[in-house]
């Protein structure tokens, strides 16, 4: 029962200390956000774009992991506030191509200069601590995607 229960307290050790850096890596992207009157959400959105130009919603809402409902109301607001344009593509008049805007692509600008400004002290992890890190990281997400395809196959 003792040996059990030290298997329990360290898997929730490793995911308490996931959950707290993926906390800590939200809040000063969120403080970034705020800084530029937006959400999390519509930066994550700025950035999608930005890597994938032309891209339809569907492909967006599976790119930022977000039904496609919610995507589409995150859009609406982005192209009210001059963020993202949408255009009707000429092969399918169903299908919308989304864009940053000049506004958008500029603010992105500013907030990826910003948010690297202020991730730069992670640089003083020496690079071997870096390359553990990922290795790691690696091996935990193999992990997982295992364990999540042994539940897809039951």
């Amino acid at each position: 029962m003792n040996e059990r229960m030290n298997e329990q307290q360290r898997i929730h050790q490793i995911f308490k200390s996931y959950r707290e850096v993926n906390h800590a890596f939200y809040h000063v992207l969120a403080k970034t956000a705020q800084i530029h009157g937006l959400t999390r959400v519509q930066l994550i959105v700025l950035r999608a774009l930005k890597d994938h130009p032309d891209i339809g919603l569907s492909e967006l809402s599976e790119c930022i992991q977000l039904g496609r409902s919610t995507t589409s109301g995150i859009v609406e607001r982005m192209v009210k506030a001059g963020l993202v344009t949408r255009q009707r593509l000429h092969a399918d008049r169903r299908s919308l191509s989304l864009n940053l805007s000049e506004k958008g692509a500029m603010i992105w600008q500013q907030v990826k200069a910003e948010h690297l400004v202020k991730m730069t002290p992670l640089l003083a992890l020496s690079e071997e601590d870096q390359q553990q890190l990922f290795r790691i990281n690696e091996q935990i997400i193999n992990i997982l995607q295992r364990v999540r395809d042994d539940n897809d196959h039951e």
